[in-house]
Formats: C-alpha cells, structure tokens, sequence
C-alpha cells in the first residue's frame, strides 16, 4: 500500500508538478490501470503496451488522414469507424491481442488533443510511464507483503 502511494504522489508530481515533461497524468493512470487488467507482472506489462502503442500510432494516422480529407465531420466518421475495424482485426497478432488497450490507446490519443504532431510522443511516454509505475508499485507491493507475514 505505501509503495502505490508514494508512486502515485510521484506520478502527480512528475506529470503536473514538472509541466515542461509534458506528461498527461490522466494517461499515466490509465495505462497502469490497464497494467492492473491485464494480469500484472510482466505479462501485464507487455500485454497492453503493443496494443496499446498499435491504438495510438493507428489513431494518430487515422486523424492525419482525416486532415489530409479535408477534416470534415464525413472523413472523421468513415475513417474512425476503419480505424476501429482495425484494432479488432489486428488481434489475430499477438503482440497486439489484447484489444481493451489498443482502444485504450486510441481513446487516450484522442483525449490528449487527437493531433498528429509531437504530442504523440508524450502521449507514448505517458502510457510506459504508467506501465512502469504499475509493474514496480505490484513488485515492490508483494515484497512488502512477504517481509510483512515473515
């Protein structure tokens, strides 16, 4: 429990205290959430993160595209709706099969703003910081609970 806390005092510090990262906390948070739900462990970190990176990566090709259409409302639907057809399809991959967070990601590319520009970046680093951040707060969690029944 004090490990989750201090990384999540650590997360809001890092994400809004230090503004020039460009972190977007909300991310962070999803992303260990997602960390969480996909099992923990390393397969909880591995799990979400190709998946999740494939949703980010598609979306902001998706919204390029939709730019590069003229950006009307029609372009936003059809390609958003080949987009979503794509993240289910690419499940078949393993490295992308687990689908929640490849929506995740998409759905967090979108939050941040949905532009096809260096927020791409910090929208990535957000999501491996709050993989990193679950992976190390369940670690060092179990290990406290081990010394605790000891």
């Amino acid at each position: 429990f004090p490990y989750t806390t201090l990384f999540r005092s650590l997360w809001v510090y890092i994400s809004i205290g230090l503004p020039d990262l460009k972190f977007y906390p909300w991310i962070g948070f999803v992303a260990w959430a997602a960390f969480f739900a996909g099992g923990g462990g390393t397969v909880g970190f591995i799990k979400p993160l190709g998946a999740s990176l494939a949703g980010i990566l598609l979306t902001a090709l998706t919204m390029y595209g939709v730019g590069v259409a003229g950006g009307s409302l029609t372009s936003l639907i059809i390609l958003v709706s080949i987009l979503a057809l794509i993240l289910v399809l690419i499940a078949d991959i393993s490295y992308f099969s687990y689908t929640p967070a490849a929506f995740l990601g998409a759905a967090t590319f979108f939050g941040s703003g949905g532009k096809p520009d260096d927020s791409i970046i910090y929208v990535i680093l957000s999501w491996v910081a709050g993989l990193t951040l679950g992976y190390l707060s369940e670690v060092l969690g179990k290990k406290m609970a081990k010394k605790e029944v000891a």
